[in-house]
């Protein structure tokens, strides 16, 4: 049970180390390196000088820098058109709803006329006359 620990411990500790991200800007020449518990950002600075900084702690690898304006001061929002909206609406008749039962379509007829038995001359129980 001690040596699960061990590899647990070495390979936490492995994972919080390992870099996942590194970053350099060409123009500025500065070089960004992110680990899960660490951060290092280099920049040059004059001849053969440069800036290194360190700060620890727990860096999420999905934080996206780029979502920063959505919670910025500075949000300007501009709306576009006269801010009226006009709705037409048309009034549509109602069907009488013991109209629609009595009326039988033609197609219906039409079958049951095709369904005689020629026999004996009776016609065949339609669903649509019952």
């Amino acid at each position: 049970m001690n040596k699960i620990w061990k590899v647990l411990g070495v390979a936490a500790l492995a994972v919080g180390l390992t870099p996942y991200h590194v970053e350099k800007d060409e123009e500025t020449g500065e070089k960004k390196v992110q680990a899960l518990l660490w951060q290092m950002t280099r920049k040059p600075m004059e001849e053969e000088k440069e800036e290194v900084s360190i700060s620890f702690g727990f860096n999420r690898p999905s934080r996206k820098e780029s979502e920063a304006h959505l919670f910025s001061d500075d949000l300007n929002v501009e709306y576009t058109g006269s801010g009226e909206q006009v709705i037409e609406v048309t009034e549509v008749p109602k069907e009488e709803p013991a109209a629609a039962e009595e009326e039988i379509p033609e197609a219906a007829v039409e079958e049951a006329v095709e369904k005689e038995d020629p026999a004996n001359g009776e016609e065949a129980v339609s669903t649509a006359e019952a």
